[in-house]
């Protein structure tokens, strides 16, 4: 045999292939990473630059002007704790009355949602305030990550997950 091996008996014009083979696929994988990352930023303006995102009337997407449900506080509240129960990102922390009496109506829900990838954390805040005109909710919510300065458009996905949820999407 005048053909040259390397130590594991491969030819060494097929190892070098499959070294730069190996390298294809991991630059491969790599850039898909980076396009699915940023194929998700929604506002190149604001993503970068913001880890807070909050239910505004006057927004322009649907999925993020606050929420007005049929019922009581208790109601939504516990739709929304059901809600938490079956998705797996979601996790109720807390509930508790607000407004000036301790009696109040009034409720702050506290949540939060983990990423699957990176298990990043972000915190979201919802308040229930009953309108007694309607005899319904209106629900607002805020969602902030705990790390980093930009938050490539997680927040407001958070809240239009929340809204979806409550709209019965």
């Amino acid at each position: 045999m005048s053909e040259r091996t390397v130590a594991d008996g491969t030819p060494k014009g097929k190892s070098k292939m499959i070294g730069w083979i190996t390298l294809a696929i991991a630059v491969g994988i790599t850039l898909a990473i980076v396009a699915a990352v940023l194929l998700r930023v929604d506002d190149w303006s604001r993503d970068w630059t913001q880890n807070r995102a909050s239910l505004d009337p006057a927004a322009e997407r649907p999925g993020l002007r606050p929420v007005e449900l049929d019922g009581s506080v208790q109601e939504v509240a516990d739709q929304i704790r059901r809600w938490t129960e079956t998705d797996s990102k979601w996790a109720w922390i807390s509930e508790t009355p607000t407004g000036a009496e301790s009696d109040s109506d009034q409720r702050r829900i506290k949540l939060t949602r983990t990423t699957p990838l990176m298990r990043f954390v972000d915190d979201i805040q919802v308040e229930l305030s009953p309108t007694p005109e309607r005899d319904s909710v209106l629900v607002t919510a805020t969602s902030q990550s705990r790390i980093g300065k930009g938050d490539l458009g997680q927040n407001p996905r958070n809240l239009i997950e929340l809204t979806t949820a409550l709209r019965g999407g």
